[in-house]
């Protein structure tokens, strides 16, 4: 199997998680998409009204708008600080992977990268893919990876959970089953 990696806090997640998973499988040949719910990210906080459950329901949400799509709950069973080094190792021991895992990141993570755990040995390990989060202009990367165009999505899961306390529509930002969950959990202050 051929398996490319999303992480995040997915608080929620959002349409532009989605695009980029789904352009990755395709364009990427990638058999399976794995979304992958931190437990508690290293370099951001975790908006606390919302527990791990139900970002993790609400990422189950979001997988099924993708084809080929599913979520691992191994960082919420690791619990602690979520490295990737650790999820990508525990992926290949627990599949049958051809070749390195790919790891998706937005190209607003490169500025932080070099600073992540263990950064050396994670890109030893996987295929690093790089998307576009704010403009078309590519960031500098030090490290091998495969930079892709793809549609500018700007969304951001501050932005909804900012909408969502203010009353504002999100019907074009998530899936409509997120949005139901959302209302019926009441969550982000509504």
């Amino acid at each position: 199997m051929k398996l490319v990696m999303l992480g995040g806090t997915f608080n929620p997640p959002h349409n532009g998680h989605i695009a980029m998973a789904d352009l990755v499988r395709r364009n990427c040949s990638y058999d399976q998409v794995v979304l992958i719910p931190s437990f508690q990210p290293p370099h951001k906080t975790v908006f606390s009204d919302v527990n791990i459950h139900q970002r993790l329901a609400m990422t189950e949400l979001a997988a099924k708008e993708i084809e080929n799509a599913f979520v691992s709950d191994c960082e919420m069973i690791r619990e602690g600080v979520s490295y990737s080094l650790d999820t990508v190792r525990y992926l290949k021991e627990k599949y049958s992977l051809d070749g390195k895992p790919g790891l998706i990141i937005g190209d607003d993570l490169i500025p932080g990268f070099s600073s992540w755990h263990s950064v050396d040995m994670l890109v030893e390990e996987v295929d690093l893919i790089v998307l576009h989060r704010g403009d078309s202009e590519k960031l500098d990367l030090p490290y091998p990876h495969s930079y892709l165009s793809n549609p500018i999505i700007s969304l951001s899961s501050s932005e909804i959970r900012s909408k969502v306390e203010k009353g504002l529509s999100i019907d074009a930002d998530v899936p409509g089953s997120i949005v139901s969950y959302i209302r019926s959990e009441g969550l982000y202050g509504r």
